[in-house]
C-alpha cells in the first residue's frame, strides 16, 4: 500500500486541481501547447512552464478526492496508516479517504478524524448496465456507478 496509494493519491489530486482551478494548477487549453523539457508545457513559444493537465483531458472528471476500499479489518488498516508516515500524512490532511469492508461480516467502515465509523448509511441498488459502453456511450454529464453484471467466463456481459 505505501507504493501504490501514494501513485493513485498523486494521480487523483491532478486530476482534482487541475480541474479546481485550471488557470492556476492546470495548464489551460492544449492547443496552443509546446512540450518543453519533458517537465510541462508552455503556452506558445515565450510563456511560464506550466505543469498540471490540459483542461481537455480533465473536463470530463468529476473533482472528487480519491477514496480506497480495502477489504480488511478497521483495526488492521489503521495499524498500515499509522506505520507509515506518508499515508498518515494524506489522512490527516484529508487528501486521501479510506474505507474497509470487513472479509467476515462484510460491515463497512469510513475513516473520520475520530477513527473509523460504521456506515450507516441506506445503500441504493445501482443501476444495471449489460457493459461500460452502454453505461457511458452517448451522455456526457457525471454519470453515478452502475453494476454491470460478469458472465460466466468472469468478463462482463
Amino acid at each position: 500500500m505505501a507504493a501504490v496509494i501514494p501513485v493513485c493519491a498523486g494521480i487523483s489530486l491532478e486530476y482534482y486541481f487541475s480541474f479546481v482551478d485550471n488557470d492556476r494548477y492546470g495548464c489551460g487549453t492544449k492547443l496552443p501547447h509546446n512540450v518543453t523539457g519533458l517537465v510541462g508545457v508552455m503556452d506558445g513559444h515565450a510563456s511560464d512552464l506550466r505543469t498540471g493537465l490540459p483542461w481537455q483531458m480533465v473536463s470530463i472528471h468529476e473533482p472528487v478526492r480519491i477514496l480506497f476500499v480495502v477489504e480488511t479489518t478497521p483495526e488492521r488498516l489503521n495499524g498500515v496508516i499509522e506505520r507509515s508516515a506518508s499515508l498518515r500524512q494524506m489522512v490527516t490532511n484529508r487528501w486521501i479517504r479510506f474505507a474497509t469492508i470487513d472479509p467476515v461480516s462484510g460491515s463497512v467502515h469510513v475513516k473520520r478524524d475520530s477513527g473509523f465509523e460504521a456506515f450507516q448509511a441506506p445503500l441504493e441498488r445501482l443501476p444495471v448496465a449489460l457493459s461500460s459502453a452502454e453505461w457511458y456511450t452517448g451522455k456526457s454529464e457525471h454519470l453515478p456507478m452502475a453494476w454491470i453484471p460478469m458472465t460466466q467466463g468472469g468478463r462482463a456481459a
